[in-house]
């Protein structure tokens, strides 16, 4: 009977409420600051629009890189100096390190130019320091006339001037008849 007394004893001291146990584990994964639904940002540089996104749901974060999380579909429109749009950058995923100033997009990426020029990848890194789009991913380019596979990319973030490492193959859609 004593053993049954000791092993009831030890269940009740193991089944505790200590709030203090409860607080850090609740405090050992960072939390949001800020949740935003249905986002809309815009950089601006003298008056004028370089950048525009839009988010359906950013997290910020505090003390941590990256800072922030775009999830559940993101869009990033680059304009010129004339503040007519250029290229179109849109993902599932994205996340901001503020301090590198680095985008990292993820999941069904697709960048269009102005010029229906039609990059699709899994993760694009948009540098903004560098003013330039890159990957080591897999890519398909649209164009007007021929679709173009590789393994890497790099351009500008309005997509005019671009090159593909490791290309796979290319299709023409412009074929001679005779």
């Amino acid at each position: 009977m004593k053993s049954i007394h000791l092993l009831l004893s030890i269940v009740l001291v193991a089944c505790t409420n200590d709030p203090r146990l409860a607080q850090d584990f609740v405090s050992d994964k960072e939390q949001a600051i800020e949740q935003i639904k249905g986002a809309e940002l815009l950089h601006t540089e003298n008056g004028k629009i370089k950048v525009r996104i839009v988010a359906n749901k950013i997290e910020r974060f505090q003390n941590q890189q990256p800072g922030l999380i775009f999830s559940e579909h993101m869009e990033v429109y680059f304009y010129n100096d004339s503040s007519d749009l250029q290229s179109t950058l849109m993902a599932n995923d994205a996340s901001i390190d503020e301090d590198k100033k680095i985008m990292l997009a993820q999941n069904n990426v697709v960048l269009t130019s102005s010029d229906d020029k039609k990059l699709e990848t899994e993760e694009l890194v948009w540098d903004e320091k560098q003013d330039k789009i890159y990957t080591d991913k897999k890519v398909k380019i649209t164009t007007g006339k021929e679709v173009v596979y590789g393994e890497g990319f790099t351009s500008n973030p309005d997509f005019s001037q671009y090159s593909i490492t490791k290309i796979h193959g290319t299709f023409d859609f412009e074929t001679e008849t005779n």
